[in-house]
């Protein structure tokens, strides 16, 4: 499906949708790469990370690294290890937007055995935006889910309004030390996003 078409989609499924007092699904939306997007109902989206059945049949299958350029690959295989590569390798899986603020993972640092995180973060709510707090979901480099952790990326002093995240600025958070993390087989980064929490003021 074109770009343009998608987003033409994307619009008429979003300008449908109810609001409530939660998000709730109201689809998904494959991209060209593979990638999939739900789409809420309270106008937010986000990719949905690369599940334990589909990691698992692409275990089993040849890698695509390691097949000559002239085989054929069966559909389902072809399909299945095109879901695994577009949905967690390609970097798509770390940005995430909800109630107008955007999170992007920037950045990783080693400090010994501890992981420390950066991310960039953009705001378009007309509020002042105090906390950010982000699921963040590991996986090693043959693809698998390490852990899930849950960080506030952004802490605002709630009596210092020049520490709330305004409409229009993109400003980078602290670092965000993670521990439990095998630095031999996080090579690749890989990691997708979640925005759980937004609170303004």
């Amino acid at each position: 499906m074109p770009f343009r078409y998608l987003r033409h989609t994307l619009f008429i499924l979003l300008g449908s949708a109810t609001f409530g007092l939660s998000a709730a699904s109201i689809g998904t939306v494959t991209l060209d790469n593979g990638a999939t997007v739900q789409l809420n109902n309270d106008h937010t989206w986000e990719y949905i990370a690369v599940n334990a059945e589909i990691t698992t049949k692409a275990d089993n299958t040849i890698a695509p690294a390691v097949i000559a350029p002239t085989t054929v690959i069966p559909a389902s295989t072809e399909k299945t290890a095109k879901d695994k590569s577009s949905l967690v390798r390609s970097g798509l899986l770390n940005t995430a937007v909800k109630s107008d603020v955007k999170v992007t993972f920037t950045e990783a640092t080693w400090r010994e055995q501890s992981l420390g995180l950066k991310f960039a973060l953009s705001s378009n709510n007309s509020e002042g935006v105090v906390i950010v707090k982000v699921a963040v979901t590991f996986y090693d480099d043959d693809t698998k889910q390490i852990s899930e952790q849950t960080f506030n990326v952004w802490q605002a002093s709630y009596r210092l309004p020049n520490t709330y995240l305004r409409q229009g600025e993109t400003r980078n958070s602290r670092v965000i030390w993670v521990d439990g993390i095998d630095k031999a087989n996080w090579t690749d980064k890989l990691l997708s996003l979640k925005i759980v929490e937004v609170e303004t003021r």
